[in-house]
């Protein structure tokens, strides 16, 4: 008896006046129609491609879980429904039957029905099914959607994100909605236990992103990490944590990284503590914040400064890095006033000004490298990395929640940490928290093993001989077939 022909079997014997048994058939007929589609798509005289079988497969496949799903809703519902002991003792009245409601799931968009009730012990109107299922009133998209939303537009656009997650069908303003509901305080990478260093380092940078209204803004970003080991050609960062400080004044920002740092570490163990930076006034004030911190500026930004000088007197750069390695401040100078003197134009000889009062500002944090091991850095490397690679290397305008959520989520991301429903308001809580109200006595356990039963008597699965399609429909029947 073919699947179809066991169904239209099942209603002529009027199995479908009984309750149990019609909830049978309509699970029959889900997974009937799903193996006839399966059977009529390899029928055919042509021979199928990968490409068509990996897309046709997934399509059919999501469809038919799409149409399980629905019916185990609506036969929870129903199980509610027909519980009037449990129901009685909860004080639940029925106001209404078969009111819509639509979540979009990582398999699409699944429309169900479910009851209205009364709740005269609480005096107000619920639906049972929905809190069973820990779905909030408002909750359009279920959780593993959100999460992937979200870890999506982390990496690109809200619009390829959309595209990545669910092919399109949601909107960007959608993705746009959830970033802005991000939870920041949540997003803190955990450690087990506070780990144990003598010498710690910190990246510190900025980078630059427009604003909805044509302006400019910087990002501050730090680096925490243990020190550097070499990959192949690069050096590569010890546990890393990254903090954004976008949105945020100096002193609240160094707070935030002293306060994480004995988080993560214990403070008596640490000896040290190098700041790595551009010398800028706003990295500069972690050493207040920081004790047994010192200033480094990174070698990045003190070759690009030198190179910028010297571009006109190259035969000066020699003479100014043997100064600056042997730590005489007056050879120094005596350098850069002999450029001066050289300079063909008032923005040369201004250039040089500049470098100079910038070499002479910053000199005791360039000449600490001829002192100390003070290990290698890149700031530029993980503003790159972190924030430009998404919110500046391409024409865009940011809102400042976007960007300030945006680079918080990249730092969060980038240090290791896993997106969580509970990352994004609205998401959690009321969900998640049970309620013994919920415990009906829901019969459906008969249900689905007899539908399961039934699926054996399907005349390819009696035949004995061992196919793909065999082997795929016992997985059903036993439940090992995953459809993931």
């Amino acid at each position: 008896m073919g699947p179809l022909l066991l169904v239209e079997s099942l209603c002529d014997q009027k199995l479908i006046k009984e309750g149990p048994n019609l909830n049978k058939v309509i699970l029959l007929q889900i997974v009937s129609n799903f193996i006839s589609e399966i059977l009529k798509f390899f029928c055919s005289s042509n021979v199928r491609t990968l490409a068509e079988i990996e897309d046709e497969l997934f399509r059919m496949t999501k469809a038919f879980i799409r149409e399980i799903v629905k019916a185990y809703f609506e036969l929870v519902d129903e199980a509610i429904l027909k519980d009037k002991t449990s129901r009685k003792q909860r004080g639940l009245v029925v106001e209404r039957r078969e009111d819509r409601r639509s979540l979009y799931t990582i398999f699409g968009d699944i429309s169900f029905k479910r009851t209205y009730y009364f709740d005269k012990s609480h005096k107000k109107y619920v639906y049972p099914l929905d809190e069973a299922l820990r779905l909030d009133k408002r909750q359009r998209l279920s959780k593993t959607v959100t999460v992937k939303l979200v870890e999506t537009a982390g990496q690109v656009s809200y619009a390829k994100s959309s595209m990545n997650v669910t092919e399109g069908e949601l909107s960007k303003q959608t993705v746009k909605n959830k970033i802005h509901s991000l939870n920041l305080e949540a997003l803190k990478v955990e450690v087990p236990k506070k780990r144990g260093v003598e010498v710690l380092h910190i990246d510190a940078d900025e980078d630059h992103a427009s604003l909805q209204n044509g302006r400019s803004t910087n990002l501050p970003l730090v680096c925490i990490y243990e020190g550097t080991f070499k990959e192949g050609s690069k050096n590569r960062c010890i546990n890393p944590i990254y903090m954004s400080g976008y949105g945020k004044d100096t002193d609240e920002f160094w707070l935030e990284v002293a306060d994480r740092i004995y988080e993560l570490y214990d403070p008596e163990d640490i000896k040290g503590i190098y700041i790595h930076g551009d010398g800028a006034n706003w990295i500069k004030e972690g050493i207040s914040w920081l004790p047994e911190s010192k200033l480094v500026l990174d070698k990045f930004h003190l070759n690009k400064a030198i190179l910028e000088s010297t571009a006109r007197q190259p035969e000066k750069r020699r003479d100014i890095y043997r100064a600056i390695n042997t730590n005489d401040s007056n050879f120094f100078k005596k350098i850069t006033s002999e450029m001066f003197k050289c300079a063909s134009s008032e923005r040369e000889r201004k250039m040089i000004a500049d470098f100079r009062r910038y070499i002479t500002n910053n000199w005791q944090s360039i000449t600490i490298r001829n002192e100390e091991d003070c290990g290698s850095s890149s700031p530029e490397g993980h503003i790159s990395h972190v924030l430009s690679s998404r919110l500046s290397s391409r024409p865009m305008a940011w809102s400042r929640k976007g960007l300030k959520n945006v680079s918080a989520l990249r730092a969060y991301i980038c240090s290791g940490g896993k997106v969580k429903a509970e990352h994004v308001r609205g998401n959690d809580q009321k969900g998640d928290k049970t309620d013994k109200r919920h415990n009906f006595t829901l019969n459906l356990e008969d249900i689905f093993s007899s539908t399961v039963s039934e699926i054996g008597s399907i005349t390819v699965l009696g035949t004995g001989k061992v196919t793909p399609l065999y082997t795929t429909l016992k997985g059903i029947c036993h439940s090992g077939f995953d459809f993931s």
